[in-house]
């Protein structure tokens, strides 16, 4: 097996799932749960919400495509819908506020403390929401070899870890960055995250319109 341009996708595809997800941006969120419920044990919150996480980009990346076909919707058109859906999600990242797309007030208010906290709301879809789902469905396009699809489980699974130890240290890591740090994390994922879906809706755009491939 070709292991070189595996690496490559899966690398690729890592840094923006990390972007898109900013753990570190959740950080403020997680420690507001978990200040308005002291009895939680931050561990094992952790530990739920980096598992349900993990699982939720596992599915998406493996049966994203499927689902897809059964409802006749190409790659091309998801990847230029993905795109567009990560670009609002960064213009949010850059200004610093918490895109609608993950989680919005409403549902913030509608939570039930004593139950899958760590499964709802904060893996879905506050770290796992429609845009690390879509972005798992478009890269797994390229996931064409065994070695992708290795390289591309293992590196889901160590962001998962990521998650985890951020999350279990999540007050110790806030009070080190300070919340001018975290801020400016955020906003240095949004930049990197809306480079990124420019690219994906122009190769998108690109696919459906073969002539725009031709060299000018």
């Amino acid at each position: 097996m070709e292991f070189t341009p595996a690496i490559t996708d899966v690398l690729k595809f890592a840094v923006t799932l990390v972007s898109i997800i900013n753990p570190l941006g959740a950080i403020p969120v997680f420690l507001g749960f978990v200040k308005n419920h002291r009895k939680i044990n931050v561990k094992k919150l952790a530990n739920h919400t980096a598992t349900a996480v993990t699982v939720t980009i596992l599915i998406s990346l493996i049966v994203g495509q499927y689902v897809l076909n059964f409802f006749g919707i190409s790659i091309a058109s998801f990847t230029i819908a993905g795109g567009f859906l990560l670009t609002t999600t960064a213009f949010s990242m850059i200004s610093g506020q918490q895109s609608n797309s993950k989680i919005n007030s409403e549902e913030m208010e509608s939570i039930d403390f004593e139950r899958e906290l760590g499964i709802i709301p904060l893996a879905i879809p506050l770290l796992s929401g429609p845009g690390a789902i879509s972005t798992s469905i478009i890269h797994a396009k390229n996931f064409t070899t065994p070695a992708h699809w290795i390289a591309g489980i293992l590196m889901i699974l160590i962001v998962g870890f990521c998650i985890k130890f951020i999350l279990m240290y999540a007050e110790k890591i806030g009070e080190k960055l300070g919340q001018i740090g975290l801020n400016v994390m955020t906003r240095i994922m949004g930049l990197i995250l809306l480079s990124m879906s420019i690219e994906m809706i122009a190769y998108g755009i690109k696919e459906i319109l073969p002539i725009l491939k031709g060299d000018f």
